[in-house]
């Protein structure tokens, strides 16, 4: 299964070689539309160079025919709450702040470990694997169909709830890996809309459609700032998956 997200899932040798090169091919001072959130604002690093921003033309993500529909819609996997950016008590814990500077800085994130994510998430909200950005969902019935189901992402920055802007959200979507729900990033079957980009508008807020073709438990990933490289901790870079039951 094919992963954008090169730098948690590949080894430390070639992950030096990938990242000089998509540094030096997507970094541009004149190519970034993404809004820096007010860490790097106040670093004064609004001025430079970014990675290049994916294509934002949509795909089958935002097909205009009709949503699909069901008799008997599915519905996010009932499960826990995440809780894995708290502390105890239920307070926030430390969050991770984000700088627009640290999106193309070449270099080695390490070894992928045991997960190159957190676990999937259960409902409908939760904190991306790196606690910088709180993602909800919401959608249209939850069925199979060439309409597909149309969600829409709300991001905000974790613990300020500012907006998250310019994020180009794409969401993985393959259906949950036997005996692997947890870190669930084997799936072999994904969906036809996978990685397909999500309008934003208004600022913050993602929509796009999914296209679901067998019933039975999914996952949907979605990438934050997918462009950036995930090698320094306030790179932009994040993900938020969660569980969905297809019927």
């Amino acid at each position: 299964m094919l992963r954008l997200t090169a730098s948690r899932a590949i080894g430390a040798s070639s992950l030096f070689i990938v990242s000089i090169a998509v540094a030096t091919y997507a970094c541009s001072s004149t190519s970034n539309t993404a809004s820096p959130d007010a860490s790097s604002k106040a670093s004064g690093d609004a001025g430079v160079n970014q990675c290049a921003p994916p294509d934002s033309s949509a795909g089958t993500a935002n097909i205009d025919a009709a949503a699909a529909t069901c008799s008997a819609p599915g519905e996010a996997t009932p499960g826990p709450a995440d809780t894995h950016c708290l502390i105890d008590g239920g307070q926030l814990g430390p969050v991770q702040s984000t700088s627009q500077s640290a999106c193309c800085v070449p270099g080695d994130a390490g070894g992928p470990g045991q997960c190159p994510y957190d676990p999937t998430m259960f409902g409908h909200e939760g904190d991306d694997d790196d606690c910088k950005y709180h993602v909800s969902w919401t959608s249209t019935s939850i069925c199979e169909g060439a309409g597909g189901v149309e969600f829409t992402v709300v991001a905000t920055y974790l613990g300020t709830t500012k907006p998250v802007t310019g994020a180009h959200i794409h969401p993985e979507v393959f259906t949950t890996t036997p005996g692997d729900a947890a870190c669930d990033d084997m799936s072999t079957h994904e969906s036809p809309s996978t990685f397909e980009i999500l309008g934003e508008n208004p600022p913050g807020t993602y929509t796009g459609r999914i296209l679901f073709d067998k019933p039975g438990q999914w996952t949907v990933r979605y990438h934050l700032n997918e462009n950036c490289l995930d090698v320094l901790p306030n790179s932009p870079h994040g993900h938020a998956a969660f569980h969905l039951t297809v019927p």
